[in-house]
């Protein structure tokens, strides 16, 4: 099902070269896509009452080189309407293939927070989709996200001075390793993040490691200590960071301790930190999606200061 996604985004956009950006935006029409119109009385296509919010956003692909010179591929929403907006780095869960970012994702989960007056953007990482390769899992990949700064700073629409960071899963790891390399994140939200990869309860994990990090089995804990959210949590750069921690009280992938260590690290070190728990929630939060959306904006809008 994946793969059909990735074929949408290629029969369904059109170059759109713009001036004010560092990369060839490829432009994405959810319209075009079945499931998301009908017909009006003039027999018109237009959007289903439940996706009328996609009429006021553009949805963008586009290629970028990484700092070792390979193709990544990346996504970029904004709204349509003229203006200047904070940025929010969105980074991506799961492995390789597992958690890339598909059509559904951009217009049902990111779409509705570009809506309320935010650019998203994001990388696939390499080794998936259309990006040249292999996964490093904590690795050169965060140099991957790394390189989107210089994509923000040549968007004429984009705040350069209002970044934000939301991190879903394995997401979670990479927002706080970014965060060492940078103090130009102001506010940093994870959904079921990992605090430590060594997971004791998730044994599977090892064969993971052992595929995708480097050097992995010459000396295990030197690479799960470089990837470690908690160790990082002290040597994050901007030091007047404000955090959110998400997580569901029955994540069945990352157990919610997880949440609490990173909320107790965080509060540890200084650093702002709200705490979210949802009882009655698994490790994708499903059962609650439009409250996990509506903090997210909430807490976004407070924190890169948007009227």
């Amino acid at each position: 099902m994946k793969k059909i996604f990735y074929v949408y985004l290629l029969l369904f956009s059109g170059l759109f070269c713009a001036q004010n950006s560092s990369v060839n935006l490829e432009q994405t029409f959810p319209g075009k896509i079945e499931g998301y119109t009908i017909k009006n009385k003039n027999g018109q296509s237009v959007f289903k009452d439940e996706y009328k919010y996609l009429d006021s956003v553009n949805i963008y692909g586009y290629n970028y080189s990484s700092y070792d010179n390979l193709t990544i591929r990346g996504f970029l929403i904004e709204p349509k309407k003229k203006g200047t907006y904070p940025v929010i780095i969105f980074n991506r869960g799961g492995n390789k293939e597992l958690g890339a970012v598909t059509i559904p994702v951009l217009t049902n989960f990111l779409s509705k927070i570009a809506t309320k007056g935010f650019i998203i953007i994001g990388s696939q990482l390499r080794g998936s989709g259309r990006s040249e390769g292999k996964d490093e899992f904590g690795g050169k990949d965060i140099g991957d996200v790394m390189k989107l700064f210089e994509i923000i700073d040549h968007q004429s629409n984009a705040d350069p001075k209002r970044i934000g960071m939301l991190g879903v899963s394995r997401g979670s790891m990479t927002n706080f390793l970014v965060l060492k390399d940078t103090d130009r994140i102001m506010a940093n939200a994870t959904i079921g993040g990992i605090a430590d990869l060594n997971q004791k309860d998730r044994p599977e994990m090892y064969e993971l490691y052992k595929e995708l990090i480097p050097d992995f089995e010459k000396n295990p804990k030197k690479e799960l200590d470089k990837r470690s959210s908690l160790l990082s949590i002290p040597l994050i750069k901007n030091k007047n960071l404000k955090n959110f921690i998400i997580h569901g009280a029955n994540d069945e992938r990352v157990n919610v301790d997880n949440a609490f260590l990173l909320f107790n690290a965080l509060k540890s070190n200084n650093f702002s930190t709200r705490l979210l728990i949802y009882e009655d929630a698994n490790h994708g939060i499903n059962n609650n999606t439009n409250d996990l959306i509506s903090q997210i904006i909430s807490y976004f809008r407070i924190y890169l200061y948007v009227k």
